[in-house]
């Protein structure tokens, strides 16, 4: 999340809106998708690791594809992450940890489509600056409610974000 609030950052200053609050949302995203996981360990008895320092957070890009572009490979670095995880999941024979590892590894697939789509698009587009101004507005419509694989929801209601851990058969109260 600390990566994508620096690329929202730099469209703030840039003044690109719509893509600000495209990438406020895949802020909301990645923090639900750390609670889940923060979740996931607490309910199996495991210990959380302590947070190390953060590091600083780069907050100058070249323009909105040189964001998209670096986003898609963090995009891949998570995944390598959790494939590694994975990985020793299944060597440990943790079939708790591998059932939920694997609903983030479809997860991360629909990732690095979201950010490969925007970069495909972006690199079409090109110069032209009528048709990024028009693709910022387009990227300003992403909202709704976030449900992460394990059940975690971030509900957006008119400007607001709240945050709720759900099992799969609770229901949302508004």
């Amino acid at each position: 999340a600390q990566v994508y609030n620096g690329m929202r950052i730099y469209f703030k200053d840039a003044n690109y809106p719509g893509a600000e609050q495209w990438m406020t949302v895949q802020i909301f995203e990645e923090v639900l998708h750390a609670e889940d996981f923060i979740n996931f360990i607490q309910e199996i008895g495991g210990e959380l690791p302590s947070i190390g320092a953060i590091a600083e957070t780069k907050c100058e890009y070249d323009s909105m594809l040189d964001v998209f572009e670096h986003g898609l490979e963090h995009e891949f670095y998570i995944s390598d992450s959790i494939k590694a995880c994975l990985e020793q999941a299944i060597e440990d024979k943790n079939y708790a940890a591998e059932n939920f590892l694997r609903g983030y590894i479809d997860e991360q697939l629909e990732e690095e489509d979201h950010f490969r789509t925007q970069v495909e698009t972006l690199r079409e587009i090109g110069d032209n600056k009528s048709a990024l101004y028009k693709y910022d507005e387009y990227l300003g419509t992403r909202s709704g409610n976030l449900t992460s694989p394990n059940g975690a929801v971030f509900a957006f209601y008119t400007g607001s974000v709240s945050y709720t851990h759900l099992r799969a058969h609770e229901t949302p109260e508004h």
